[in-house]
């Protein structure tokens, strides 16, 4: 088993999970794994021991006047049900128990200073400068928080990166350290640049050690921990999906070799899938990973590839096919020519014309220089699977349901007006001492009828223009993971109710397109624009056409579906032991027990998905110039409730002004607009904005500057 060190960055249950996990060290598959945790406070990772004596229980917080403080253990209780993809209750489920610890902990609390060399915990958990363990510097940073928590870290780990930098403490490794979060919502990468763009010093050149980014779409663990020392793993999220950057073989390569491990990948059987144009088939790219997996898998065992990768030590082992374009794939898969199809050729260095395909070796037992150095058409077109990460942070299900969850659970039905100012509601405690978020929440008709009118329409307008305007021609990244969890995603499929079909239905996807034409193509002047061949009705007169926007009837059998959403989840085995976030207004119960509680604003529920999720898509839906009061009106609705609770103004709060006029700027112009993640925060007021935002280079290098200084230093420019 290869070494790795992994810090994971962060409190949270996630935490916790891993921790008891991968600190095992009595299961083999965790040797050579140092594992590591930075924390702002170390109440609940470390315990106090007396110096002069060895304590039995490590949770025990009892120490003498001079304490040493040590890793604290932990113990998971996993709850494995006969399947991930379908938790329900019927279906019997078994206990398997994890008991372990970090190998270090570092508290870094708000102590960023460091003066000259001297280093903050972070910084010596990053090095392996002073710890207390062998791990060295290390190969992986997971940053297990909540999304608005994303931003915050990243510019504190920007800063503890480029000084370690300076000091060329990252480690003379040529592998790229993996840096990244367990739920990739909220635009992760754009806080990436962000976060390092604004903190990068003066006199910085470059990095010394390469850096590389990832997110998974989905968080993959559904966990809780009530006490410090116990967590429970209530389910695993049934799929494994990641947005890497660099877009590259080596990347790839180095991320799947690291997550695998940490994930417990061996244990459980599950694949880490990559998305983006370099993806398989099946989630909208081209199926460039899924030949570099062939690759590897037709190597293994033998002195090609695989051994290479583990000289490499991973950095340089996988293999790029050649370049080839989407209309060759696509031309094998439709078959069009009544042939059996077969893969695209396969560059290499000696021909195998002779030999038949699946008799062929992809590549060579030591691999060429030409096919190593290869790199596909998709990695090319989006170099910092900035569609990768998109389809993390549009198709994460966090920010659908929680939101449509608290507006129908938090609604008192005899007492409308208090419930619209805060949410407060009566409920007695006879069974559950708060409602089950899930369990209770779900169940209410309202939360499914407003789940499936966001998810399964105005959502997916945003995504279809989206999509049509980021992506290449015929590639379908974003749309391919529509609906979250893969049934769900099956069901809207076979129903007709895409992405792609919503849009064209609706007619809004035609029209941001037209609009973003005329944004485009008009004159200087901005009187006209150039002709379209074509009308604009699509064949169809204008007096005749189908109404443009959201409205009834778009989504197939919409009452079956919402019905079928309610009790999916208020019936999931994962799910049903999650307790709402609430406060207790009145704990002096009525005649009958009742008590009054409201939901607490300050919970992730609120501080994740309204600004980090629903406000992207609102955000997104305004820069492509829809009709916001109109095309997204249930979205508007939830997110105005939700703010007024929680006494924020993320979207203008009325759709028209004292004067009567009706606002389009509803996202831009909003007071509190700048604590959400839609994209107008991040100085972007247009699609063609967008597009130079996600130019920028995620890690704050200057590759560009640093050509053109060579430019200007060549003799060529110094004889003009």
């Amino acid at each position: 088993m290869t070494s790795q060190t992994t810090l994971l960055i962060g409190g949270s249950n996630g935490t916790a999970t891993l921790t008891a996990i991968l600190g095992d060290k009595s299961n083999p598959a965790n040797l050579g794994h140092v594992l590591r945790v930075a924390t702002r406070s170390g109440a609940k990772y470390l315990v106090h021991r007396p110096r002069d004596s060895f304590a039995v229980n490590d949770n025990d917080d009892d120490g003498a006047s001079e304490t040493v403080s040590v890793p604290r253990t932990w113990r998971c209780e996993e709850k494995r049900h006969l399947s991930d993809l379908i938790s329900a209750d019927i279906f019997p489920t078994r206990t398997i128990v994890h008991v372990g610890r970090p190998d270090s902990v570092f508290v870094y609390g708000h102590d960023e200073s460091g003066d000259g060399t001297e280093l903050t915990p972070l910084e010596q958990a990053i090095s392996g400068v002073s710890a207390p363990d062998n791990g060295g510097p290390v190969d992986l940073i997971v940053l297990c928080c909540p999304v608005s928590a994303h931003l915050s870290l990243l510019r504190r780990l920007s800063r503890a990166l480029y000084k370690l930098n300076s000091l060329n403490l990252l480690g003379p490794s040529n592998a790229p350290i993996l840096i990244g979060t367990l739920y990739g919502a909220g635009g992760f990468d754009w806080m990436t640049r962000i976060a390092f763009h604004t903190a990068r010093p003066a006199t910085f050149s470059g990095w010394n050690r390469p850096l590389a980014l990832f997110c998974l779409k989905a968080f993959p663990y559904l966990c809780k921990s009530l006490k410090a020392g116990e967590v429970t793993l209530h389910g695993r999220f049934p799929q494994i999906q990641a947005a890497v950057c660099p877009s590259d073989a080596k990347t790839r390569n180095v991320a799947k070799r690291l997550l695998d491990r940490l994930l417990q990948h061996e244990a459980t059987g599950k694949e880490l899938e990559f998305l983006g144009l370099s993806g398989q088939e099946s989630v909208g790219g081209d199926g460039t990973w899924a030949e570099e997996e062939r690759v590897l898998l037709l190597n293994d065992g033998s002195n090609g590839i695989s051994q290479h990768a583990k000289r490499a030590n991973g950095a340089a082992s996988a293999v790029m096919i050649a370049a080839r374009t989407k209309q060759q794939l696509q031309s094998a898969k439709d078959n069009s020519s009544g042939v059996a199809a077969l893969p695209p050729p396969v560059l290499s260095n000696r021909s195998n014309a002779t030999i038949p395909y699946h008799q062929q070796r992809i590549a060579p037992a030591s691999p060429a220089l030409d096919i190593l150095m290869t790199h596909s058409l998709s990695d090319h077109a989006d170099p910092s699977s900035s569609l990768a990460f998109l389809t993390c942070t549009l198709n994460s299900t966090n920010q659908i349901l929680h939101p449509c969850i608290l507006v129908a659970l938090f609604r008192d039905v005899n007492n409308e007006a208090r419930s619209d100012v805060d949410g407060t509601i009566p409920w007695n405690p006879v069974n559950t001492p708060l409602p089950r978020f899930y369990a209770d929440g779900a169940a209410k008709p309202e939360a499914g009828e407003l789940i499936t009118k966001i998810a399964g329409a105005e959502m997916y307008f945003v995504i279809d223009a989206v999509e049509r305007l980021l992506s290449p021609r015929g590639y379908e990244p974003i749309s391919s993971l529509h609906g979250g969890e893969p049934l769900g995603r099956k069901v809207m499929n076979y129903l007709g109710n895409s992405p792609r079909e919503l849009g064209e239905r609706s007619g809004i996807t035609m029209e941001c397109l037209r609009k973003e034409w005329e944004t485009t193509f008009k004159s200087n002047d901005g009187n006209h624009t150039p002709e379209m061949k074509g009308n604009m009705t699509d064949g169809k007169d204008a007096l005749d056409a189908d109404p443009v926007g959201n409205r009834q009837g778009l989504i197939h059998r919409e009452q079956l579906l919402s019905k079928l959403m309610s009790y999916g989840l208020s019936h999931n085995g994962r799910l049903n032991a999650v307790l709402s976030p609430c406060i207790i207004v009145d704990e002096k119960p009525s005649d009958d027990g009742t008590i009054l509680i409201k939901p607490d604003t300050r919970t992730r529920f609120f501080t994740d998905d309204t600004q980090h999720g629903l406000c992207i898509y609102l955000g997104l839906a305004e820069l492509l110039g829809m009709d916001l009061e109109r095309d997204m009106k249930w979205t508007l609705y939830v997110v105005r409730r939700l703010q007024r609770w929680m006494g924020k103004e993320f979207v203008l709060p009325m759709a028209v002004d004292d004067a009567g006029n009706s606002r389009r700027r509803i996202v831009s112009d909003a007071r509190d607009m700048m604590e959400t993640s839609a994209p107008q925060a991040f100085g972007v007021q247009s699609m063609g904005e967008l597009r130079q935002f996600l130019k920028l280079d995620v890690f704050g290098d200057l590759n560009y500057e640093r050509a053109k200084k060579r430019l200007m230093k060549s003799g060529l420019v110094s004889k003009l």
